[in-house]
């Protein structure tokens, strides 16, 4: 009796980790990241994708609740298994642009994780600056707002009780910004 139980623990936990990996997947499509400096392409919506769901799973973490991190980045990456199929990647090749994709995403949570942990906003938008803003490098003011969007996340995140992200979902501030201001003058 206690196999089906397990079992049925963890299809639960699959199934509410699709359920917040979608949440993330909003929060990083949203319009005003792409009008604000972040490049409109398949690299810059990753790495949108990459930071809402990496500080979702901050959150789970900080909240004892790995495992259900884990079934978010699990959903994270069936997705892009999905997407990639869907685009035309023959099945050979899906495996290594997954794997590759995996690498960048904990090289980014690494980084990312270092500037959070230190509370150092200008390491975060240094990190930004080469990772998402690559070849827009003199888009400073872009990537300070970005910086400051994440921090906003996870404050708005960590205000909520674990219980409340599993049963209203994660809380994802909208980008808040000055429009006009970031510009690649």
């Amino acid at each position: 009796m206690k196999l089906f139980s397990g079992l049925f623990a963890g299809l639960k936990r699959q199934k509410k980790g699709r359920w917040l990996y979608q949440y993330a997947l909003r929060a990083s499509r949203h319009a005003a990241l792409y009008q604000n400096g972040v490049p409109d392409t398949v690299d810059g919506r990753f790495d949108m994708l990459v930071i809402h769901v990496w500080l979702l799973i901050r959150r789970l973490n900080a909240g004892q609740a790995q495992n259900l991190g884990q079934k978010v980045f699990d959903a994270m990456f069936a997705n892009m298994d999905d997407s990639l199929r869907e685009l035309g990647t023959s099945d050979t090749a899906v495996g290594k642009r997954i794997k590759d994709m995996a690498k960048v995403f904990y090289g980014r949570a690494n980084v990312y994780n270092a500037a959070l942990d230190a509370g150092d906003a200008d390491a975060l938008a240094k990190a930004l600056g080469t990772n998402v803003f690559t070849k827009e490098a003199s888009f400073t003011d872009a990537c300070t707002c970005l910086a400051a969007h994440m921090l906003n996340i996870e404050k708005q995140l960590a205000k909520q009780s674990l219980d409340e992200v599993l049963q209203s979902g994660p809380c994802y501030p909208h980008l808040q910004v000055d429009v006009g201001r970031l510009s690649s003058s």
